[in-house]
């Protein structure tokens, strides 16, 4: 019997195309397709190089990436639905109708429902939440002295609330209640939601906030949190393959952890529903996309008013909307969401002004360079207002000084959850690794200003000057915000 990761790199090349996506009248498959599963580009080009295009089924051997799944918006109409390489061991390929889970995609879904009760009346953005509740209130503090939690900064992740996020629990073991979840009591893991800083003063990602969320809208509605979502969301839009219950096994992907091998059971179980457990097809997701971008265009019968269909797509503290991240200017402002959960990645990104954009769901803790490589080739075959862009950069020699300066293992400082990384010379001399210990590995070349990876657009400099092994290092990635700290640790491996 073959080996797991055997039967996944022998179906690595397997690719199916959907051209009927479930009798949707609103999707349509071009006459001639934009090859953009040849063209992929890096997330960098080193200046006086050949900026060699990849092809997708490479990219995912490269990455332990067993199954992808695309759906591409164009004009406001799905125009391609396509899967690539298989949904688990059992060598399943994927299909434009298999399931996924959705991870943090689910947050922007979840909003969606909350603000069309909004509009009807049902919940209010800016009342104190604890005011409505009713089988749990958010713990007092005195953090919360004439700054209440709302859903406006629920939604915004401007509450003042923790935790951020949740790992889900491992197929047959207990699964805790909402309430558990919320308390932070067994069998939920030790991890109460509470007030950690001044509401609306600044964005912490908070997963709990949209447990909030979920409970007040349940409360408020006498429907179970399913049942609200295919009334509010699923049925108006056409989302026949979305849910929060587990799928058939035959018709899901089984998530894989960065090494390749599966998820054991197939994949985690997310309780916190409206922060995590959407299970979806790419289709789905962008016939939501869809939706969401006729509410922001103004368009008549859309399922938002204008007023919050507006807030919707409108930052309220840093890039965070009421569900979605937001960015960009005129023709090339956007709005969507990433997700991870346990052995998978998504993404969904919506341009409202030439209503164009994808989906895509992965089932690998590898794919988020992967989707980055593929938005860029999908950008350049759909004309995207934002091109995506590759950035140039120059290469300089790798000395000693710059190997001493930065191998060694380093710890985020204000991550948590997360372990640690290392940077470690590669074979035979030859150039700097980054190991992230979980099996993902990846080049690094040195520049002027420290360290890139071509590969995934990582950037590493050195916060302390002078000579000798940098103390402190900032960790960032091109095209992303800011960046994170990790101090140097001793190496147990020394």
């Amino acid at each position: 019997m073959r080996r797991k990761h055997d039967i996944i790199r022998q179906y690595a090349v397997c690719t199916v195309v959907s051209s009927v996506l479930f009798g949707c009248a609103s999707t349509q498959a071009p006459s001639i397709r934009p090859h953009y599963d040849n063209a992929l580009r890096s997330a960098v080009a080193f200046a006086g190089e050949a900026n060699t295009k990849m092809s997708l089924t490479d990219r995912m051997a490269r990455w332990k990436v067993p199954g992808v799944s695309v759906a591409i918006i164009d004009h406001c109409r799905i125009v391609e639905a396509r899967g690539f390489g298989i949904a688990g061991s059992n060598g399943q390929a994927v299909r434009a109708q298999t399931v996924f889970q959705a991870a943090s995609v689910t947050k922007p879904v979840a909003a969606f429902a909350a603000l069309r009760l909004v509009d009807k009346g049902v919940l209010s953005l800016d009342d104190d939440v604890n005011r409505h509740l009713q089988s749990w209130k958010i713990p007092n503090s005195p953090l919360l002295a004439r700054h209440p939690v709302t859903l406006r900064g629920i939604l915004s992740h401007s509450a003042g609330l923790i935790p951020g996020g949740y790992g889900g629990y491992e197929q047959g073991a207990p699964i805790p209640t909402l309430l558990q979840t919320l308390n932070g009591v067994e069998p939920a893991r030790p991890k109460p939601v509470e007030v950690a800083y001044t509401p609306e003063t600044e964005w912490r990602y908070a997963g709990g906030g949209y447990l909030v969320a979920q409970l007040l809208i349940t409360e408020q509605t006498d429907k179970s949190f399913d049942r609200l979502m295919r009334d509010e969301v699923f049925a108006p839009i056409g989302m026949e393959h979305s849910g929060f219950e587990a799928p058939d096994r035959w018709n899901a992907a089984s998530g894989h952890v960065a090494n390749g091998s599966e998820v054991p059971g197939g994949w985690h179980v997310y309780p916190e529903l409206a922060a995590a457990g959407l299970w979806s097809t790419a289709p789905d997701l962008a016939r939501f996309g869809v939706a969401a971008m006729k509410a922001a265009r103004h368009k008549p019968q859309a399922l938002l008013s204008p007023e919050i269909a507006d807030l919707m797509t409108t930052a309220q503290i840093g890039l965070r909307s009421l569900g979605f991240v937001v960015g960009g200017e005129g023709r090339g402002r956007r709005f969507g969401h990433d997700g991870t959960n346990e052995g998978y990645n998504s993404s969904l990104i919506l341009y409202p002004a030439t209503c164009q954009g994808a989906a895509i769901l992965t089932n690998s803790d590898n794919a988020k360079p992967l989707i980055a490589e593929l938005l860029r080739s999908i950008a350049d075959a759909y004309g995207w207002p934002d091109s995506m862009a590759t950035p140039v950069v120059a290469r300089t020699g790798l000395t000693s000084a710059l190997i001493g300066r930065f191998v060694g293992t380093y710890a985020f400082t204000d991550i948590s959850g997360v372990n640690p990384f290392r940077i470690i010379p590669g074979e035979a001399g030859e150039g700097l690794i980054f190991d992230r210990g979980d099996g993902h590995r990846e080049p690094l070349y040195a520049t002027s200003e420290g360290l890139v990876g071509p590969d995934s657009g990582i950037i590493i400099k050195a916060v302390s000057t002078g000579e000798g092994p940098a103390s402190t290092i900032i960790y960032a990635r091109i095209g992303g915000n800011g960046g994170a700290k990790a101090d140097r640790i001793p190496d147990a491996a020394s």
